[in-house]
């Protein structure tokens, strides 16, 4: 009798455990962004300049403070990386591009925005497995 309820209590605790960890780990990269970029709002007579970032996961030497990030109205781009080329939103991300394929490179997601400041966070979708949040102030062309 007290083997059968010492197995239950252990099944128990097996089952409430695989509950836990299963409901509660998640990839929110999935998951569609609660504030969203917008044509206007990243494209235009304007770029981005990097004030500031952190690296959350894995490395990246081209990032630094200072870069200038360019989005044209016409779909193209220049950002830290020399292959990022081209752009599309989707889903109010923005998803970068080498001109000569379909794949993306990086991802940014707006994070907050606040006048003319906004904090991204950029996700690498290639062989690296970079995450960073940029602060990025609009700087205006001449």
């Amino acid at each position: 009798m007290k083997n059968k309820r010492l197995l239950s209590m252990l099944l128990l605790t097996m089952i409430t455990t695989f509950s836990i960890g299963f409901t509660s780990c998640g990839n929110d990269d999935d998951e569609e962004a609660t504030l969203r970029f917008s044509e206007s709002m990243i494209a235009g007579d304007f770029s981005w300049y990097v004030n500031n970032y952190t690296i959350e996961r894995g490395s990246c030497s081209s990032l630094k403070k200072g870069i200038i990030l360019k989005f044209n109205n016409d779909g193209t781009c220049s950002c830290f990386h020399r292959m990022e080329t081209a752009y599309r939103l989707n889903n109010g991300r923005v998803y970068t591009y080498y001109d000569q394929t379909d794949e993306p490179m990086y991802v940014y997601t707006l994070l907050s925005q606040n006048e003319d400041v906004l904090k991204v966070r950029m996700t690498g979708t290639l062989d690296d497995d970079l995450s960073a949040t940029l602060t990025l102030n609009k700087t205006f062309n001449n």
